[in-house]
Formats: C-alpha cells, structure tokens, sequence
C-alpha cells in the first residue's frame, strides 16, 4: 500500500465555511441598528412634540402678555370711573346733614342730585332713604315704580339685606349687580346720614353698569378680544360665560367690601393669530430634525467599530479606577479620623487649661479674701468693731462664692450624668418670679441700678420643677446686675396664648455678636484668663438653658455690645390670669450723696 493511498483513505477535515459567521454577524449588526434606528426615529419624534408644545406656550404666553395689558387698563380705568361715582356721596351726605333740620333738604335737592350726577349717564338715580324709604329720587323720570318703594320690604332678599347692612355701617357699602324694578342692571352704593339722634337714613347712588363700563371704555368685544365681567360669587353680568371657560387672563378689580373679575379671551383661541407662525416653526423643526436623524444614522456605523475596542480598555480602567478609588476612600477615612482626633485633642486640651484657670482664680480668690481679713479680725488692734462687721461680711460674700461654684459644678455634673431629680408640682411662677425680685433688690440698690418688676399677669400656674426654674431666673438676673454699671435691669412676665414669657432684660455691658452663639456652651466665657474683669465659671447660662429645657420651656437671647442684654424664657401654663392695668413694681437708683465717698469692696468680682 502506498503512502498516498493511505492518505486518501483518512479524507480531508470539515470546516465551517466563513460565508455563514459573517451572515450571523451581520444579522446581529442589523437587528442592533434597526432597534436603535427606530429608538432615535421616536426620540426625535418625541422632541419635535416637545419643541412644538413649548413654542406653543410661548406664543400663547406673547397673546396673553398683550391681552393682559389691555385687560389692566380696561380694570384701571373701571375703578377710577366706579370711585369717581362714589365721591359724589360724601357730598350728598354733607348737604343732607347739614340742612337735614331746616327744610332746605325738600327744596333744594333736585339741584344738589343734579350738580353732583352732571353729565354722567352712567348715574341712573340719586336718592335719600328715610325709614328704609326712598323719600328723594333725581331724576324722577324713568325711576317712577321705585321712588316711595319700602326697601326694606323689597321681595328681592339681597336688597333688605344690603339696606340693613348699610346702615349698620360707616363707611360706604356696595349691593349689586342686581335688577331694578323700573328695569336694567345697576349696583347701587349707599352711605349713612346723621343727625343728632344717630343715623337719619342713607344717601344712595343707582349706578347703571352698561354706562358704566362704557364711560370706561369697556366692550364686550374688541379687537378680536372678548371681555367679560363677575361679581365675587361667580355671578356673570357683562359679557358671555364662555370667556371664563376659555381659560382667559383675569384681573381682579377690589371694590371697598368685595371685588370683581374682569377676564378677557381671544374669539378664536389664544393661537389662531399665530397659525402662519407655528406652522412656519413646525417646517423648521422638522427639517432640522431630519438632519440630526441623518447624522445619527451615518454615525452610528461608525461607532459601532470603535466600541469593541473602547468597551474592552474601559473594563481594565475601570478595574484600575475601582483599586485607586478604594485606596483613595481609605487614606480620606483614615486622614478625617486622625484631624478628628486632633481636633478634639486639642479641644479638650484648651478645655483642660481654661477649667484649671478658672477654677483656680474661682477658688484662690475667695480663700484670698478670707485669709487676708481672718488675719485682720485676729489682731485687735487693727480693726475696730465696725470694721469687722464688714469683713464678716466679706468672708461670708466669699464663702457664698465658693459654695456657688461648687453647687454649679454638682449641677453640671449631673446633669451630664442624667441624675438631676426634677419634682413638678403645680405653682404660680407670677408669684415666684415676684419673690425672686424682691431678694435682688439690695443687690441691685448696692450696685446703684433700678430693678423695674413688670407682669400683665396677676397668676400663671404651671406644673414644672420649682427648684430649677428658680435657679434659672436667678442665674439670669444675677448676670444682669453683675454684668451693668449703670441703668436699669428690667424683669418682664407676660402672657402669649397659652404660654408665659419671661424677660429679663438690661442696660449693661451686652455680648459681642460673634460671641452670641457659644453663650450657652459650658465653661464658656467671652473674656478668660486671670485678668477678667468678672468672676463666674462659665457655667451659669449653660444650667440656666439646661433648666428650662428640663421643664418644657425654651430660652432666647438678644444683645448689642454697649447697649445691653434680653433674655427671654417660653414655658407652657395651665391657668394663666391676665390683670386689668399692667402691675409694675420698681425699685429706683439711690442718689449718691454730697461730699467725699470711702469705697469698701464687698463683691469678688475685682479681687486678685
């Protein structure tokens, strides 16, 4: 068997032949073009919708600009011809009171009626209503059937109403529109008239709305415009109902107790002026349209060759972008967390120094004073009685000092902690707030101010814990008289719905604005270090907010540098009891005295 043979007996490998992978391909390719073909064909089709609809609005905005105008000057110029009528009361009314009692009123009324209706058509009747009787009509001609007429026993209800309602008023009142009984519509203004029993009856004016609106110019079709007119219930009596319908431009026209609608609409709708216009945008769009469907199309073959290859390097970038925004993301966390920690170390670190430093001026002040006068009082021959009742006094005003930082210490301390007991008890806060006032006034009297005590309340009980709210008002009103040096400190107690308001406000130093927010922060004070001028924790204002937040209230503050300081306390009553005259208590400056003066210090505020 020869080599050949052998060969020809295996036969040769199948393969599949090319012409049917490119056939597959190229069906994939154009179910994906026609799919996005037709997707584009109805994305354009959607714009040209949208552009279409939004050059629609803005030529029909353009009409209704233009009509709007119109619509202005047409309700502007109503007015000023309805309140140009109505002037003529005031001086119907003056004539009438001023000759109600002498007969002339008879006499001369048709020639007042006709000097103030001059030439207006628009004026149908001037009249004088006596007992709800229309005694005095000008002209008489054409209103025959309604002069003598009883208004008040009109079968129409809106007249009697109007009629009654005028005279229990002052001011001119409007009726109307309404039907007359000698025919036509009108509205018919009226006004009181007095005399020296109280009112004698009403000067009216019948004005006629057809005149009316035409002294103002006003059609019920204008240049292609319909007008129409209602009054405040929607009632229509100028024009067609269908202008409101036709979603017009409307102006409102305030008459002194209601007002009318003026609306004004295109005859043929709001885009028949435009048609060559739309129509002329609608070519234009479509064409422009067309083209970008074009260039979509030859672009699309295009890209399609490049996406493989785009889409294959964006998978390996976005894995490297992924790596790099993890590894990014990390160093961002860690970097925040350690300037978080920084930022608190050092908080906490200013923190440390400034309580240390305040503590410390807080607690060598006082043991300062005690000692230096305990060394005073035990030599006998320094001091003489008299002195040593001062300095008694002084060592208890430092004591008091002492035992006031550490009892606001204790109170800051649990209340952090959670443990600050509170006792609600029903109490009248009106009361408390007046005791409170009278403990300061030595106080105040010693620093040389006016403590002013005001409250528009006799009692508000509220339900609350006595001791904290106490503390808070006595925190807020020791501040005022420590921190002034002269004027007054003002506490204020009043009622707002079902809340009571108390102000504390003064006359000293105040707060600066940038300060302001941090007032209530603990340990917080505008001015630190051992050379303040005064003496405090920094802990006073942040129990005070503490206090009132444990009872339900709010607390606010005011202040202007130099001009002073308004805190301002909100707590819910149960019962509150406004007085008759406002109760002010006010406890006045001493006049200093003639002469020279010894200066003894008593407060610690100053002492080193």
């Amino acid at each position: 068997m020869s080599r050949g043979g052998a060969a020809v007996g295996k036969g040769p490998v199948p393969r599949q032949p090319s012409e049917t992978r490119e056939s597959l391909s190229m069906k994939q390719f154009r179910y994906k073009d026609v799919t996005s073909y037709a997707l584009m064909l109805m994305l354009v089709a959607w714009a040209f919708y949208l552009l279409d609809s939004v050059h629609s609005r803005w030529v029909e905005g353009h009409e209704r600009t233009d009509a709007s105008e119109q619509l202005v000057q047409r309700s502007v110029a109503i007015g000023n011809a309805l309140n140009g009528k109505l002037s003529t009361l005031y001086g119907l009314r003056s004539f009438v009171e001023s000759n109600i009692e002498t007969g002339l009123v008879d006499r001369e009324f048709d020639n007042i009626a006709a000097t103030l209706r001059g030439n207006s058509a628009s004026i149908r009747a001037v009249q004088l209503v006596h007992d709800g009787v229309i005694t005095h009509m000008f002209p008489l001609e054409g209103n025959e059937t309604a002069f003598g007429h009883n208004l008040l026993d009109d079968p129409r209800p809106a007249v009697a109403v109007g009629v009654r309602r005028a005279y229990g008023s002052d001011f001119i009142t409007i009726e109307g529109p309404i039907e007359l009984k000698q025919g036509g519509m009108a509205v018919v203004a009226r006004l009181p008239v007095r005399d020296d029993r109280g009112i004698w009856g009403l000067a009216a004016i019948v004005i006629d709305l057809p005149e009316l609106f035409i002294e103002a110019g006003l059609t019920e079709e204008d240049s292609g415009l319909r007008f129409a007119v209602r009054d405040e219930h929607h009632g229509v009596f100028f024009g067609s109902e269908q202008v409101f319908a036709s979603h017009p431009e409307q102006q409102r026209i305030p008459l002194l107790d209601g007002y009318w609608d003026l609306a004004v609409a295109p005859v043929e709708g709001w885009l028949a002026g435009a048609e060559e216009q739309i129509l002329g945008f609608r070519i234009s769009g479509a064409v422009i349209l067309l083209l970008l469907f074009s260039l979509f199309v030859i672009s699309t073959r295009s890209r399609r060759l490049l996406r493989r290859l785009v889409e294959r390097r964006t998978q390996e970038l976005e894995a490297l972008n992924t790596e790099l925004r993890h590894e990014v993301a990390a160093r961002r966390r860690t970097e925040s967390e350690l300037i978080a920690a920084r930022d608190k170390a050092e908080h906490s670190d200013r923190l440390k120094d400034a309580f240390i430093a305040t503590m410390s001026h807080e607690i060598r002040t006082p043991l300062h004073v005690i000692l230096g006068y305990v060394d005073l009082i035990s030599d006998p021959g320094v001091a003489s009685s008299e002195d040593r009742s001062l300095y008694t006094s002084s060592m208890k005003s430092a004591g008091r000092r002492l035992m006031r930082s550490v009892e606001e210490l204790l109170h800051i301390s649990s209340l952090k902690a959670g443990t600050f007991s509170v006792t609600p008890e029903d109490f009248d806060i009106v009361s408390s707030v007046r005791d409170l006032c009278a403990q300061y006034r030595p106080m105040a009297k010693e620093r040389g101010l006016s403590l002013v005590f005001k409250s528009t309340l006799a009692s508000a009980a509220i339900y609350a814990d006595r001791y904290s709210l106490e503390q808070a008002m006595m925190n807020l009103v020791d501040n005022a008289i420590k921190y002034t040096e002269k004027g007054e400190v003002e506490v204020f107690v009043r009622g707002e719905g079902n809340d009571c308001t108390l102000r504390v406000r003064d006359t000293g130093i105040g707060i600066a604005e940038e300060y302001v927010r941090h007032v209530f922060d603990v340990f917080s004070q505008e001015k630190t270090g051992y050379n303040r001028p005064y003496d405090g924790l920094g802990l006073g204002l942040s129990l005070t907010r503490q206090f009132v937040e444990l009872n339900s209230g709010r607390i606010d503050v005011r202040s202007e540098k130099g001009r002073g300081s308004e805190f301002t306390i909100s707590l819910p009553t149960i019962t509150p009891v406004e007085h008759g005259i406002a109760e002010e208590v006010r406890l006045d400056a001493p006049v200093p005295a003639a002469g020279p003066t010894l200066t003894l210090i008593q407060s610690m505020a100053h002492v080193a």
